[in-house]
């Protein structure tokens, strides 16, 4: 049995793909802590789930807010963190600069040096992209095996001058109950008024009611310019397929302006509503609308046309979801082997 550890810069309530990872370890006969970072300091300092251990920091005596701040703390986070472990796990490259010395494995779920510029394109905001460029080439040089969710992802890091495996956020699939009401849903972190906004205009066209679950930057703003939204909060993972139960489609579209959309970023929830035998809507015109048409996972439009989205909502509503792949845990377990080896 070895001891792993794993980071994650939200507050892991949760996070989907690692936790998911953790219960694989744990069920493999490994001690598994996952160290996570809670902004806005509403979650458990502590808790224990499918034999893992999640334990969160928080920075400050208030919630973190502003762009500014949430730079500062999430640094601060990182470098408290003092780590004695078999296997480091850092989740995406902002983990970077973890105290450890270890055997380090990295999980690149995004490009996240493109998430400053997501939020405006100012000096400091430039400056803080090449900060996390920079700090992520370094943690590649590091890592002693690197492996990521998307092929457009192993690219990037192949173009950086390393190998990696694609390890995608499928799970074993659970076909649920039809729902004949068009209710469409949108489970996951929530950092984009934006595509929120385009979601909800769009439904009122195509006649679907909403269900929102998550937290998020955009959060409060969504409640409060749509205050008749029914917001669920933040879920479990257990809590996921009683929320996709409710819902006959997955809203998965996201800013074309973040640059890991173009570069092959593969939505979580459109996996998992496929899972469940959900359609999604995803983006036209990218790596994550290929993957949709070519897996019939289901219906892809263009970001921003109101229009188009609501016809997409209508002719994804009652589609039929087969022949939906499995999980990855046999290759992920592999990876996890032969770094202890």
């Amino acid at each position: 049995m070895a001891r792993i550890a794993m980071v994650v810069t939200n507050a892991c309530a949760p996070d989907p793909r690692v936790e998911r990872h953790a219960r694989w370890l744990v069920e493999e006969g490994h001690s598994v802590e996952i160290h996570a970072w809670d902004r806005s300091h509403t979650n458990p300092e502590s808790t224990t789930l499918n034999g893992y251990k999640i334990i969160r920091t928080r920075i400050g005596k208030r919630p973190t807010v502003g762009s500014f701040r949430s730079w500062q703390d999430k640094n601060s986070f990182i470098s408290k963190l003092n780590i004695t472990a078999d296997l480091l796990i850092l989740n995406d490259t902002d983990t970077a600069n973890v105290n450890y010395n270890g055997k380090i494995l990295l999980d690149i779920h995004d490009m996240a040096h493109t998430w400053p510029l997501m939020r405006g394109n100012s000096i400091l905001h430039k400056y803080a992209s090449r900060k996390m460029l920079k700090d992520a080439k370094k943690i590649m040089n590091k890592s002693n095996m690197i492996i990521t969710s998307a092929s457009g992802f192993q690219d990037w890091i192949r173009t950086e001058g390393h190998n990696s495996e694609v390890i995608m956020n499928r799970r074993i699939p659970l076909r649920l109950e039809q729902v004949d009401e068009k209710v469409i849903g949108y489970f996951g972190r929530i950092r984009d008024f934006e595509s929120m906004k385009i979601m909800i205009e769009a439904s009122k066209i195509a006649g679907f009611r909403i269900i929102t679950a998550g937290d998020g930057l955009a959060v409060e703003r969504m409640i409060d310019e749509y205050p008749e939204i029914d917001h669920r909060g933040p879920f479990t993972e257990e809590q996921l397929p009683d929320l996709i139960g409710e819902i006959s489609v997955m809203f998965a579209m996201y800013s074309i302006e973040r640059g890991n959309i173009m570069e092959g970023a593969i939505p979580t929830k459109m996996l998992d509503a496929a899972a469940f035998g959900r359609p999604s809507i995803v983006n036209s015109d990218t790596p994550m609308g290929i993957l949709c048409s070519d897996e019939n996972l289901g219906v892809t439009a263009s970001f921003n046309n109101l229009e188009e989205i609501a016809k997409a909502m209508d002719k994804a509503h009652g589609m039929k979801i087969n022949n939906v792949k499995g999980d990855d845990r046999e290759l992920f377990v592999q990876v996890i082997d032969n770094l202890l080896d």
